[in-house]
């Protein structure tokens, strides 16, 4: 697999993945989970009190995980996407949603339309996220808010890769995340034995499975560089937190959270992903 690749092909690559995998793509994705459900709709809740309800952009939305817990909270609400596929299962009864089959990049919707933009787990697919981040500055209102997650930190990426593979000395917890952050063993793997469909898989995750993750202090100058007045760009899920959610409870996970939040930077590593919070 090249280092470097073009922006077309990285779009090519997403176009294709996600044209074949839409209908398999729900049953698959770990944000899709009863617990992550409820915690993404509490924040869309807060984020329609604090920015305004009328309008919500959800950039990237593949098959509706964000409008659909949308529906609650906002009078009107747009899904982006350049997957006709994923876009064919956009839950749109409502009649407050409604899909643009569009590059992020270039939203066909007027200057400030917007409250509350959003990106969950698609940042890290695209080539140039510079220009979908201006793209949901100007798509917002004075006042509006771009909120993001599940996007890779590039610390974490870093961290496993340094390690052993073939170590014993290690946990389980550990040796799962190593596996995970290897090219031949990411989500959707049915394709790692085709090695055409396997390289442009790891092309439509560009910024994670070719680039190595995304680093959060470069971020944060850039979203204050675009014009954002105020940036929080903030880790979350520590190594092993799904372990101690599920084998311990959800409080005990909280506390090491909080926990490990409270010793940033030195726990950065720490953490797989990042969100944004960054208000114009």
């Amino acid at each position: 697999m090249k280092n470097e690749y073009s922006a077309e092909e990285i779009l090519e690559a997403n176009l294709k993945i996600y044209e074949l995998t839409a209908n398999e793509y729900d049953a698959e994705q770990p944000h899709f989970s009863p617990e992550n459900k409820e915690l993404f709709s509490s924040k869309l809740k807060m984020l329609s009190e604090t920015a305004g309800n009328s309008v919500l952009v959800d950039l990237g939305c593949g098959t509706g995980f964000v409008t659909e817990l949308s529906v609650p909270y906002f009078e009107q609400i747009y899904g982006v996407d350049i997957s006709p596929n994923m876009l064919a299962l956009v839950k749109t009864d409502s009649g407050k949603v409604k899909v643009i089959a569009a590059p992020t990049d270039a939203v066909p919707l007027e200057d400030g339309i917007s409250n509350v933009v959003t990106s969950n787990s698609f940042l890290h697919h695209l080539f140039d996220y510079e220009a979908t981040l201006r793209e949901a500055y100007r798509l917002l209102k004075d006042g509006g808010v771009f909120y993001s997650e599940e996007d890779p930190n590039r610390l974490f990426w870093d961290g496993m890769k340094e390690l052993n593979p073939d170590s014993q000395e290690y946990s389980d917890i550990v040796k799962r995340e190593i596996e995970n952050v290897k090219l031949e063993e990411f989500e959707m793997s049915q394709f790692k034995d085709d090695k055409e469909m396997f390289e442009t898989l790891a092309k439509s995750e560009y910024q994670k499975m070719v680039k190595g993750g995304m680093s959060m202090s470069l971020l944060n100058d850039l979203l204050l560089k675009i014009g954002f007045s105020k940036v929080k760009v903030e880790p979350y899920w520590y190594l092993g937190q799904g372990f101690v959610m599920h084998n311990i409870s959800f409080e005990a996970a909280k506390t090491i959270e909080d926990y490990l939040l409270k010793a940033r930077p030195m726990s950065d590593n720490l953490f797989k992903y990042f969100r944004i919070e960054a208000w114009k």
